[in-house]
Formats: C-alpha cells, sequence, structure tokens
C-alpha cells in the first residue's frame, strides 16, 4: 500500500515560489517533501485562523482559497496570502521542533517586541495565535478573517 502523507497538498504557493520569495529557503534549502509539509502546516494554519472566507470554488476543496469570484480565475490565490503561506512557512521551519510540541508546557514566550504569559488554563488555540502566526501575518490575515458568528435558529 502507498504511503499517504496529509501534509503534501500545496495550494497557496508552489515550491518554485516559496524558494524564489524566501531567501530561508535559498540559504539553507531543505528538501522538496521537508519544504510541502511545512507550507501544508502553514497553510492549515491560516485557514485555522481566517475561519471562513466567501465561498470555495470547489465545494469540495480541503482549504478556503481559491474561492468563487468572477474577477478571479480558477488558480488564482491573493497574492498576500501566498505571502503570508511563506512567511508562516519560514516561521515554521526554524521553529519547527518546538512547533511540534504543543502539548510541552510552556511558561512564557517573547516574540520581538511582544511577551505573552501563559497559565494552565491556556487554550491551544490562543497559543497558535499568539507565537506561532508572526505578526505581521497575522495583519494580512485580518484582513480576510470574518467576525461574523454564525447562529442556528
Amino acid at each position: 500500500m502507498a504511503e499517504v502523507n496529509l501534509l503534501d497538498e500545496l495550494v497557496y504557493v508552489t515550491l518554485e515560489e516559496a524558494r524564489g520569495t524566501s531567501d530561508v529557503f535559498t540559504t539553507t534549502v531543505p528538501d522538496d517533501n521537508s519544504l510541502t509539509k511545512i507550507i501544508t502546516q502553514a497553510q492549515w494554519l491560516i485557514d485555522w485562523y481566517i475561519g471562513s472566507f466567501r465561498t470555495k470554488f470547489v465545494s469540495t476543496q480541503t482549504f478556503i482559497f481559491p474561492i468563487e469570484d468572477e474577477d478571479w480565475d480558477e488558480e488564482d490565490i491573493p497574492t498576500d496570502i501566498k505571502l503570508a503561506t511563506i512567511r508562516i512557512s519560514e516561521y515554521v521551519y526554524d521553529n519547527g521542533s518546538t512547533f511540534n510540541d504543543m502539548n510541552g508546557k510552556v511558561i512564557s514566550e517573547k516574540n520581538m517586541s511582544r511577551s505573552v504569559d501563559f497559565s494552565d488554563k491556556e487554550s491551544i488555540s490562543s497559543y497558535i495565535e499568539t507565537i506561532w502566526i508572526p505578526k505581521r501575518v497575522l495583519n494580512i490575515l485580518d484582513n480576510y478573517k470574518s467576525d461574523f458568528i454564525w447562529q442556528v435558529i
């Protein structure tokens, strides 16, 4: 039986785009397999943070983008989403060993000028939101994030 990896679906950027845009991936050059996994993790983080955005191009697609829009081609992914994917991928690559250790006890973290202290009750989602997505990327993703809350009546 062939090995199936759920972290091998590149949608938001190609390997060539990631390597061509990122200084991190041209300096250290991870192999294609590793970089594909990292980029897919970044795509999941982006989708987790945004939640939902407009109508998917194909209702069965895994990721939020591409979306159904008359002004966009099927393959169009917004440039800022591509850049966000690359920036998060760089961050995941640089911090990969700690990224996978979400169950480890973290007391505090520093991110540039920001310091975050965690209690035992700190949620994983706020942990990811504040630590694993760089601030400059959060600013981009906030343009796509909807504060709309679905209600069932």
